[in-house]
């Protein structure tokens, strides 16, 4: 009987995210541009999307209350590591432009031992990706087309599916 209604509440509570969900996918922008902006980042300096032109960048929209974002922190690191002299570049976006404010994001950040670069999004720059999830991962190509989509993060699969996609962008075997 407990697990009946485990189940029918799970039930309602995937369908309201699914029917609150805006009308198309975060896949539809696979193959767009990405949108270009200009963020502050954990010490308050701009920096934009377009600073990293030439590379290919894994986006990574996060925030310090989601879980599997804890998780993904240091895979993302040891990735940023990995193909930094491919010409890979790992940009972290904290999603909630309030809480907790850039300063206790970077102490959580230098906590985790997480080195590349971590800026600070905003409601505008969220929107624009269409991120309604964390973590959501987006693979931007040399050209600033956005090749891949990642939503969410389960530790069995997620880094092996990343990591050859990453690998594909940066035309590697």
């Amino acid at each position: 009987m407990m697990t009946r209604r485990l189940l029918w509440v799970a039930g309602v509570f995937v369908s309201t995210l699914v029917l609150s969900q805006p009308a198309g996918s975060i896949q539809d922008l696979d193959g767009q541009p990405a949108p270009k902006f200009s963020l502050k980042n954990t010490k308050g300096n701009t920096v934009s999307l377009s600073d990293f032109e030439g590379n290919v960048v894994l986006l990574d929209f996060w925030a310090t209350w989601c879980g599997p974002c804890t998780y993904q922190l240091p895979f993302l690191d040891s990735l940023a590591s990995k193909y930094r002299n491919r010409g890979l570049v790992v940009v972290g976006l904290h999603v909630d432009d309030r809480r907790p404010p850039p300063s206790e994001v970077e102490e959580y950040l230098l906590d985790k031992r997480v080195h590349y670069t971590n800026l600070i999004s905003t409601w505008e720059v969220d929107e624009a990706f269409q991120v309604y999830a964390v973590p959501t991962s987006f693979i931007i190509d040399r050209e600033g087309t956005i090749q891949r989509t990642h939503v969410g993060f389960d530790a069995r699969t997620a880094p092996e599916k990343i990591e050859a996609h990453v690998r594909e962008v940066l035309g590697l075997p």
